[in-house]
């Protein structure tokens, strides 16, 4: 009985060192997450699968977690007042700001742990700055992003509805049903998102190949510009499109099929 309790008690420390982090970071994460969240169910409940978080952010958060709590061991572990100073700023009510607090804790873990406690740590540093792109740096270039993508859409309707013109960032029928594009909306901001959400699925899966992961991302990258400019462009068609499309089916049909291509690229890429 002796060298079992021995065991035990030598494995709690290093299970408790990849929980601890692995809690911060998901914690973090969830803080910085919250905002979209407490939005999406003020507007519109549960009607949404992923409660306004997005299938790509679920992804990764999930997969990112998982290989953080891998059994893996170190011999680097992060001094105990970073763990306490990150805790003390993940409580700033700042979502902005706990994504930073994500990205640096993120980035020492990456550099203390090693194997798939590295890799998730590393997952989560990228999760932070997809967010820190889309919440803070997007919105700079909010004009000019979402003016572009409009064009695009405009100009590919406007093959078929000579009616629907496009001015800066609004499409639609003047004086009728017009759609104003905003950045969350635009393939810029969930296109980096979307390339994470593959990565970290070939990531848990396997062992990617540099050049099949590379080939998987450029398809998923055309599918979703594709996909999003025939959405933007069907809600921009009518009102009762517009209702559809962007209402809790239309919503929770694109994330499903965004998930689905999402998961089966991430696999094939993992594949030696």
């Amino acid at each position: 009985m002796m060298p079992v309790a021995s065991t035990a008690q030598a494995a709690n420390p290093a299970a408790f060192d990849a929980r601890l982090p692995a809690a911060i970071m998901l914690g973090g994460s969830l803080n910085g997450l919250a905002v979209r969240i407490v939005e999406e169910l003020a507007a519109n409940g549960f009607t949404s699968l992923s409660l306004g978080i997005g299938p790509f952010q679920l992804i990764a958060l999930l997969v990112a977690a998982r290989l953080c709590l891998s059994p893996d061991a170190s011999e680097h572990r992060l001094p105990g007042w970073l763990h306490a100073a990150a805790v003390v700023l993940l409580l700033v009510p700042s979502s902005s700001f706990s994504w930073l607090v994500v990205a640096l804790y993120a980035a020492a873990q990456a550099c203390a742990a090693s194997g798939r406690q590295r890799t998730g740590a590393a997952v989560f540093l990228a999760v932070a700055l997809c967010a820190i792109w889309s919440s803070v740096a997007l919105k700079w270039l909010a004009a000019p992003v979402t003016a572009a993508e409009a064009y695009v859409v405009g100009q590919l309707v406007g093959l078929v509805r000579p009616d629907i013109v496009q001015s800066g960032n609004v499409i639609g029928i003047p004086d009728q049903h017009n759609l104003v594009l905003m950045t969350a909306c635009t393939t810029a901001d969930a296109l980096p998102w979307a390339a994470l959400a593959l990565v970290s699925v070939a990531l848990l899966l396997g062992n990617p190949e540099p050049r099949r992961t590379f080939a998987a991302v450029a398809i998923l990258a055309v599918a979703y510009a594709l996909a999003n400019a025939a959405r933007l462009g069907a809600m921009s068609w009518s009102g009762d499109m517009y209702a559809l499309i962007h209402g809790p089916i239309g919503r929770n049909v694109f994330d499903l099929l965004q998930t689905v291509a999402v998961l089966g690229l991430g696999s094939w890429a993992s594949r030696p």
